[in-house]
């Protein structure tokens, strides 16, 4: 037997070393074993007991072969965090858990705007998303816009007293112009034939509880004052208010029970979103809740992303909202950013079924500001179910305490029931995305929509939130 010459034997054995030390590093040796250590780093910003108990690992725990992945996916969505990196290493008699995080800037005055054909705003937001280091949020803003001017105030606690248990509370006050036009799709030519007036400010309290972090249920109750003006004219310069029979509606309280459940296991990192959402929801307006109104809506949504070549994204998603005797303000509505290629609220109706499908991808980066760009594809159906019975003015009233009153006729006003070639509207376009990366919103969002049945395109530009 030949043996090997000093130097080679040394090499031989260093590799042999090094191959062990490789293989003892391996994934595949540490799944089963125990959690013996957590370890957090560079949370600089964030209490470390909010860290641990988002990532959802704990000392006793055995390693399984989705751990690590699944704590990263649990940081990253959050939107505390700019950078997540998460890894093991041998300790004790079991494996250490090692977190490191970057936190992102907490919080930021946020200038929102849009633009539209049709609704121009602006407005200022002021966002904090990690209060006390515990990931408790506050959100103070305001807006000036052409159609929905107001303030809001907001406070959410996403884990009472480090519990399942979430607690939110938002007050708004709002000044709204709400145009109603002609339920056709050539009805935008001609501007809207009536426009309302009105104020409001409403609370909402709510509680919920964050089943294993990833299915919710909830339940609120909102009152909300509504005021009306006037509903006028807009063709009429002087802006007169229209006789009393032909206001678009009567102010009144309104009070509302609230219960919804979602399932979100979708994913975020950075741009990028990944997994399924559902949801349902069931809204009921009645005296009993101290309100003026009787009335319920129901709806129900789902959400898909799927992600191509690393940083592609399809996001598809579709939902239906029905209602009975809804409110003026609370009706269905579609146009704008939920039908591009249409004006904002172009249509209304107390049913609803609609769907959309984009796709993303990156054009290029610049440091940590992202620019990506979509494709896109919407479709809506809206209608009435329930009308009221055709009177004999121009405007019919219905039965309720708020007299909402429609324009109904056989020519261009609303009719009753679903009509496929009068009631789907459909876009397709293009877009652009500015992703800065320590920010959870696009900076800068610019789609341009061609409505497929009213032949036209619309714009639409929004920045910030």
């Amino acid at each position: 037997m030949r043996f090997l010459a000093s130097p080679a034997r040394a090499t031989l054995i260093a590799c042999a070393i090094g191959l062990g030390a490789v293989l003892s590093a391996s994934p595949a040796r540490a799944i089963g074993e125990e959690v013996t250590d957590v370890r957090i780093m560079g949370n600089s910003r964030t209490d470390e007991s909010t860290v641990r108990s988002v990532a959802g690992v704990s000392i006793g725990d055995t390693l399984e072969a989705d751990t690590l992945d699944t704590v990263r996916e649990r940081l990253n969505t959050t939107g505390l965090f700019a950078d997540v990196n998460v890894w093991w290493e041998q300790y004790k008699t079991g494996v250490r858990v090692n977190i490191a995080v970057k936190d992102k800037f907490p919080w930021a005055p946020v200038p929102t705007g849009s633009w539209s054909a049709n609704n121009k705003s602006f407005g200022l937001l002021f966002v904090h998303g990690n209060l006390f280091g515990r990931g408790k949020q506050l959100l103070i803003g305001g807006r000036i816009a052409t159609v929905d001017s107001g303030a809001a105030l907001a406070y959410r606690d996403p884990s009472w007293f480090g519990t399942w248990i979430y607690w939110q509370i938002q007050g708004n006050v709002q000044r709204q112009n709400v145009p109603e036009y002609l339920p056709d799709d050539e009805g935008a030519d001609l501007g809207p034939y009536r426009a309302t007036l009105m104020t409001s400010y409403g609370i909402e309290p709510a509680v919920g509880i964050a089943w294993f972090r990833r299915v919710k249920t909830q339940v609120a109750w909102r009152v909300e004052r509504f005021n009306v003006d006037k509903s006028y004219a807009p063709t009429d310069p002087n802006q007169m208010a229209l006789a009393p029979d032909q206001q678009a509606t009567q102010g009144a309280t309104v009070a509302i029970g609230k219960g919804s459940v979602s399932f979100d296991l979708r994913a975020r990192e950075f741009a990028v979103m990944t997994g399924t959402a559902l949801g349902g929801s069931f809204d009921l307006g009645s005296p009993d809740f101290k309100g003026d109104l009787t009335f319920w809506r129901v709806g129900a949504g789902a959400e898909h992303g799927v992600k191509f070549f690393r940083s592609h994204n399809l996001i598809v998603s579709a939902g239906g909202t029905f209602g009975k005797n809804l409110p003026f303000w609370m009706e269905n509505t579609a146009g704008g950013p939920n039908l591009r290629g249409y004006l904002f609220q172009q249509f209304r109706g107390d049913s609803q079924l609609q769907a959309h499908a984009e796709y993303h991808f990156p054009l290029f980066s610049i440091s940590s500001l992202d620019f990506r760009a979509l494709a896109f594809y919407d479709v809506q159906a809206l209608w009435w179910r329930s009308l009221p019975p055709v009177g004999a003015g121009v405007y019919t009233p219905r039965d309720t305490p708020d007299q909402r009153t429609f324009l109904i006729n056989d020519v261009n006003g609303y009719q009753q029931g679903f009509d496929p070639k009068r009631d789907i509207h459909q876009s397709i376009g293009g877009g652009l995305r500015f992703f800065l990366r320590s920010v959870a919103v696009p900076l800068i969002g610019f789609d341009a929509g061609w409505g497929i049945e009213s032949r036209t395109w619309r714009f639409t530009l929004i920045v910030g939130a």
